[in-house]
């Protein structure tokens, strides 16, 4: 005794979810600033990208509190 499955469903589904997953890792990669289909090699990154990120995790002070610490 057979089960039938449909076939074609299952294999849009299956190409689908296989795609997501490579368009996601190369955004990622992409992102981190490597190249994972040419090994070795790194993409260069603008320096105004890099300042910016190294900024954006530094904690910001306002002017208010350093005048309520000087008083």
């Amino acid at each position: 005794m057979y089960i039938l499955v449909p076939w074609k469903p299952v294999v849009l589904v299956w190409g689908l979810l296989s795609g997501m997953i490579l368009v996601s890792f190369v955004a990622s990669s992409l992102l981190e600033g490597k190249d994972h289909f040419a090994p070795g090699t790194t993409i260069a990154q603008p320096s105004a990208m890099k300042a910016g990120a190294a900024q954006a995790g530094q904690p910001k002070h306002s002017h208010k509190a350093a005048r309520t610490l000087n008083h």
